[in-house]
C-alpha cells in the first residue's frame, strides 16, 4: 500500500495526499476523502521516511524514571491525549534515577531524529542545563525546576502544605514524616517544607527512598526509637511500605497508628486498610508538558497551563 493507492482511493492527487500528511493546506472536503481512504485501505505512514523529506519525524521521546512508576504512567496518558491529536507519537525511554544515566540517555536520544525530548527529571544539574541549551532538539524537563531553563512542575510546597493541614485536623500529637533525599528538590525539599510549615504539632522526619521496600526497611531500622501517632509518606508507595511493616509487627492501623500517603496511586484503594491520600491529577500535569513542548514545535501555538487539581481522599487508614 502506497501513497498513490491512497490518492486513487480518495480521488485526489498524490500531491494533495502528501500535503495532508505533512500538515499542508488541504480543503476540508479533501481531508474527509483522504481520511476515509486511509481507513478503508489500512494505510500507515512511515514516519521515518517522511522525516527524511520534511526534517520532522513527528516523534517525541519521553524519558521516564521507571516503567513501574505510577506518576510516570499517568503523566504519559496525559501527554498522549494531547500529542496524538496533533499527529505526534511518543517513544518512551525508561532510565535509572542516577543522574549520569539520565544525562547519558538524553545525549543518546538527542541525535536520533526526534522532534523533541521530554525528561521526567530526578534533578536538574548544571550539566542538564548545558545539555539543554546546546541541543538542537528542544528538551523540556518535568517534575524539577531550574532558573535557567523552562520546565513543568507541580506545586510541591502546596501539596505538602495541604497534607499537613489535614493532619492538623486529626487527633494526633506525634507525627512521623517519611521524606526522600533532598537531591530530589521537588519532593525531598519543597514538599517536605510545605508539610512542616503547615504542621503545628511535633514532627520527626526520616529519609526513605521512593520504593515500598526502602520505606519498609527504614521503618524496621528506626521505628523502635520513635513514638508516633501517624505516619505520613511523601508518596503513596512510601506509606504502603510503612504500612506493611506495621502490619507484620502487629501494629493496628488506624487504631494504634494512623497512616497517610500522597499521590492517590491505584493500589491505595485496594490495600487493607485503604489508604488516605492526597490526590494529584498527574494526567493534567502530563497534558501541560505536552502543550509546552508543542509551543516549541508548532508556530503560533498558544500554551496555557491548566491548574492541577489537588484534593484529600480520606479512607480507612486515618478513620
Amino acid at each position: 500500500m502506497t501513497i498513490k493507492d491512497v490518492a486513487e482511493a480518495a480521488g485526489v492527487s498524490i500531491s494533495t495526499v502528501s500535503r495532508y500528511f505533512n500538515n499542508g493546506y488541504v480543503s476540508d472536503e479533501n481531508k474527509a476523502k483522504i481520511k476515509n481512504a486511509i481507513e478503508s485501505t489500512g494505510y500507515q505512514v512511515n514516519v521515518f521516511a517522511r522525516g527524511l523529506k520534511t526534517n520532522k519525524s513527528k516523534l517525541i521521546a519521553i524519558i521516564i524514571p521507571r516503567l513501574d512508576s505510577f506518576t510516570a504512567i499517568q503523566s504519559l496518558k496525559g501527554m498522549n491525549s494531547v500529542l496524538s491529536k496533533l499527529g505526534y507519537q511518543m517513544v518512551v525511554v525508561p532510565k535509572n534515577t542516577i543522574e549520569e544515566d539520565e544525562i547519558g540517555s538524553i545525549r543518546r536520544i538527542a541525535g536520533q531524529g526526534f522532534d523533541g525530548i521530554i525528561v521526567m527529571a530526578h534533578a536538574i544539574t548544571d550539566e542538564h542545563v548545558l545539555l539543554a541549551k546546546s541541543s538542537r532538539t528542544p528538551i523540556l524537563f518535568t517534575g524539577q525546576s531550574h532558573p535557567q531553563i523552562d520546565s513543568i512542575t507541580l506545586d510541591d510546597y502546596k501539596i505538602g502544605f495541604l497534607a499537613g493541614q489535614y493532619v492538623n485536623e486529626l487527633d494526633v500529637d506525634n507525627i512521623l514524616y517519611l521524606s526522600v533525599s533532598e537531591s530530589d528538590c521537588a519532593v525531598g525539599v519543597n514538599r517536605k517544607k510545605g508539610f512542616l510549615d503547615s504542621i503545628n504539632k511535633s514532627v520527626r522526619t526520616l529519609i526513605s527512598g521512593f520504593s515500598q521496600e526502602e520505606a519498609y526497611h527504614i521503618m524496621d531500622r528506626e521505628s523502635s526509637t520513635i513514638k508516633f501517632d501517624i505516619i505520613v509518606g511523601a508518596t503513596d508507595n512510601i506509606s504502603i511500605g510503612a504500612l506493611k511493616y506495621l502490619q507484620e509487627n502487629n501494629i493496628l492501623v488506624p487504631d494504634d497508628v494512623k497512616i497517610m500517603g500522597i499521590g492517590n496511586y491505584d493500589l491505595s484503594q485496594f490495600i487493607h486498610p485503604t489508604l488516605t491520600t492526597l490526590n494529584i491529577d498527574y494526567q493534567a500535569f502530563g497534558q501541560n508538558a505536552a502543550h509546552k513542548m508543542m509551543s516549541y514545535l508548532v508556530p503560533d501555538y498558544t500554551f496555557e497551563s491548566q491548574d492541577i487539581e489537588l484534593s484529600i481522599i480520606q479512607r480507612s487508614s486515618t478513620q
